[in-house]
């Protein structure tokens, strides 16, 4: 049987920087607030300013007072949208970094999540020290915490029952006279713990010590 090859490790960018896809959407969001924000302050600025250049131009002023108010444009276009070019990607990007102390958890969640759908109940979340909610993770840890030795136990105690159903059963048997009834229920619920411990061996629970 061909050996399960080795899972590739995302790049260092995708661990250290984009991480979640909640990121992107932030970004986008982001960068549509900075945009119209700027548009905003600019326009505030810059354009008021040169409406009475706008209105020389729409005027039949000399020719020299309508270059000069040209010229004005020709600078507010120079300085505006250059600024816009390079701040709305900034901001994104900005955006991206901001988040990931978030998108770095929530990654970490739904990796436990899967583990958990697949019956481990041995892992424990471990977040980075920058990163937030350390407090869900833990309150999630302590559940994990409460639940792992309550499966251990389960599992523990089921294998004494069906280890005394067993030995019952064959002391039953050797017996010349035996209750065929009894020993029905008892087959059915060495059966039924059987069954027990078929489901427990779904989950994967820490070693001992």
């Amino acid at each position: 049987m061909e050996a399960p090859s080795p899972k590739k490790r995302p790049p260092l960018w995708k661990r250290q920087f984009y991480v979640h896809k909640i990121q992107r959407t932030y970004a986008i969001w982001f960068g549509l607030f900075m945009f119209f924000s700027a548009l905003l302050v600019f326009g505030l600025a810059f354009l008021v300013p040169f409406i009475p250049p706008a209105l020389k131009l729409a005027s039949s002023l000399p020719l020299a007072e309508r270059a000069t108010a040209a010229n004005q444009f020709l600078v507010l276009a120079q300085t505006i949208w250059p600024a816009l070019v390079v701040l709305i990607p900034a901001s994104a990007v900005f955006s991206i970094y901001l988040t990931h102390r978030l998108a770095g958890p929530l990654f970490r969640f739904e990796q436990a999540a899967r583990e958990l759908i697949r019956g481990n109940l041995a892992l424990r979340i471990r977040l980075r020290k920058g990163d937030d909610l350390h407090e869900l993770a833990g309150l999630l840890n302590e559940v994990l915490e409460t639940v792992e030795p309550a499966f251990q136990e389960i599992r523990e105690n089921e294998a004494h029952v069906r280890e005394a159903l067993s030995w019952i059963m064959d002391e039953m048997r050797k017996q010349p006279s035996v209750n065929r009834e009894v020993l029905k229920h008892l087959e059915r619920a060495l059966k039924g713990s059987e069954r027990i411990d078929e489901t427990l061996k779904r989950f994967q629970l820490s070693k001992p010590s």
